[in-house]
């Protein structure tokens, strides 16, 4: 800051060089301070180079979301499944698919694979008399045309529906779709229909009809001849594919019919080779000689079951008319011929010629590799859960025996059958269902002569089922008898199969048998067959002739109350 003193001088010179002073003062102060322009005042800036325009930055490419293709056709649960399963992987519903990364068909692609194929049984109520039909005979009662065996109603489950629409078109109105939880009774209650259901959905009350001549329940037959099959492909990003295919199998198998997990259990009636079969087996020169005309069919099962009442014991001597029974060592042969893996030992003559002669029995059939159940050395053997593993099936057997006699009953230290206790027998059966998928259990209870099941065999079948049995089988008849199933229709009781190896031929009713065939896929009892027997010559069941099997059946149908 510049300060201006005012001082007070005699002589006039003076102030003219305080004067000049002043002046140059303020010039000096003013040139000094040119640059900076004063407050309130403007100056000309100096120009400058133009400044460069910013170029706008590129925004980044969002990555389009993958998708997967799902025909509309495909619905309730396997849609769900395949959706989750894209969604496991990041994939995302497309509504075109076209654009799709992943495209399901049912259609095949050049580059497609086979993601599912579901196998599809024709059905009827168990006690029909059909047995096939042909495919032409099926697709014209698809399109309203009844078939020549009256049947003109076609009964099928929403996805079922689904499924045939997008390989036959769409149907006509004879074609009912049903709940798949209703299908079987609605198939009981209406006998001029026929169902279309899922292979792995067959349950024993309903029957599987062969489809030109085309059995499905053969593990060898030729599926690439059988119409009733879809398949659904997939195609496209080889990433996504194998990603969504395993997820995808996580929860569903390729195919709802695996040979590799398919078991035919053949289960039989009464087995005592004695009395008069033992003179007409020596007299033939042919130890095998009761097997001969149905080994074919037993030896043919994964499994062959017999229930034996009586000992093979070197001291057997074959008395005709009588009740004390045995068999001699060498009729083993029989039970070779035909395959037998399994012996139910709940016989009432299993001790009829004493202690000794059934543990001679239980030596042979550990030689010759049978399993025992229902009977054994003592008690612990006897109550022993027999599981059998097949094609990755786990079938689990025991049997008890109610009727008798005492004698007849193991102990501690003596052999024999299992003596029924319902406590015990349902301990059992909870142990038998931890370990296994199905349960059979074999009952030598009250005998009777008629078709129609005995009242108290009744009350301990149906608590047999009650307690964690599939399949009760009264093995104590020597006639066939009534069958019931469980409401659900998935178990069955079998009251009595009649005789298969004895020589008893007073009456129709003894010379007839029942050999059933249970068919196990995946774990589940899915089927059950009746194959009728009548016995010849006192010693050799053979099959029946078609019309004399419809009458065995039909009074075994008609003790049922199958109406």
């Amino acid at each position: 800051m510049v300060q201006i003193f005012f001082v007070r001088s005699g002589n006039r010179m003076h102030k003219h060089y305080i004067f000049l002073f002043v002046v140059g003062l303020i010039l000096f102060v003013g040139c000094a301070n040119a640059q900076a322009p004063l407050p309130g005042l403007t100056t000309n800036p100096i120009p400058t180079a133009p400044a460069t325009r910013p170029q706008p930055t590129a925004s980044p490419t969002v990555p389009r979301p993958a998708t997967i293709f799902i025909p509309k056709e495909i619905t309730g649960t396997l849609r769900a499944d395949m959706l989750a399963a894209a969604k496991q992987i990041g994939l995302t519903n497309a509504a075109n698919k076209a654009s799709a990364d992943l495209v399901i068909s049912s259609q095949r692609a050049p580059d497609s694979s086979v993601l599912t194929e579901r196998v599809y049984a024709v059905v009827d109520w168990f006690p029909t008399k059909l047995t096939n039909i042909g495919s032409e005979e099926l697709l014209n009662l698809w399109q309203g045309q009844p078939s020549p065996q009256g049947v003109d109603t076609l009964l099928v489950a929403p996805e079922t529906l689904a499924a045939f629409t997008e390989l036959w078109g769409a149907p006509a109105s004879n074609v009912k779709t049903i709940p798949a939880e209703q299908l079987v009774e609605a198939i009981w209650n209406n006998k001029t229909a026929l169902a279309i259901m899922p292979f792995d959905q067959l349950v024993p009350k309903v029957k599987a009809l062969h489809v030109d001549d085309l059995n499905i329940l053969d593990r060898a037959a030729k599926m690439d001849s059988y119409p009733l099959v879809t398949r659904l492909f997939a195609s496209g990003d080889a990433v996504f594919l194998k990603g969504f295919t395993s997820a995808f199998y996580k929860k569903n198998a390729q195919t709802n019919r695996d040979p590799n997990r398919m078991t035919q259990l053949i289960m039989t009636g009464v087995t005592a080779i004695s009395r008069t079969s033992a003179f007409k087996i020596d007299a033939a020169g042919d130890n095998a000689l009761p097997a001969r005309a149905v080994a074919d069919v037993l030896a043919a099962a994964d499994i062959t079951h017999v229930s034996n009442e009586v000992p093979f014991t070197e001291s057997c001597k074959p008395v005709l008319g009588t009740l004390q029974l045995c068999s001699k060592p060498q009729y083993i042969e029989a039970l070779k011929l035909a395959g037998i893996d399994l012996i139910s030992s709940t016989g009432n003559h299993m001790n009829d010629y004493g202690i000794k002669a059934f543990m001679e029995t239980l030596d042979l059939f550990d030689k010759e590799g049978f399993k025992v159940f229902g009977g054994g050395r003592n008690i612990d053997e006897a109550k022993r859960v027999l599981v059998v593993e097949d094609h990755g099936n786990k079938l689990a057997f025991l049997g008890m025996n109610s009727f008798g006699p005492k004698s007849v009953w193991a102990t501690a230290d003596r052999p024999g059958a299992q003596q029924y206790d319902p406590a015990i027998l349902h301990e059992e059966l909870e142990e038998a269902r931890a370990e296994a998928d199905v349960v059979f259990l074999d009952m030598q209870s009250e005998e009777t002569y008629q078709y129609e099941p005995y009242a108290g065999n009744v009350e301990k079948f149906r608590d047999g089922i009650a307690n964690g049995a599939d399949v009760v089988t009264g093995v104590q008849a020597h006639q066939p008898q009534a069958l019931e199933f469980s409401p659900d229709g998935k178990k069955i009781i079998l009251y009595g199969l009649g005789n298969l190896f004895f020589d008893q031929m007073q009456s129709d009713n003894v010379r007839q048998g029942l050999v059933v065939r249970h068919t196990i896929h995946n774990g589940k009892l899915i089927q059950t067959e009746l194959l009728p027997t009548l016995l010849y010559d006192y010693v050799q069941p053979r099959w029946a002739t078609p019309e004399q099997a419809q009458e065995i059946l039909d009074l075994v149908f008609g003790a049922s109350g199958f109406k």
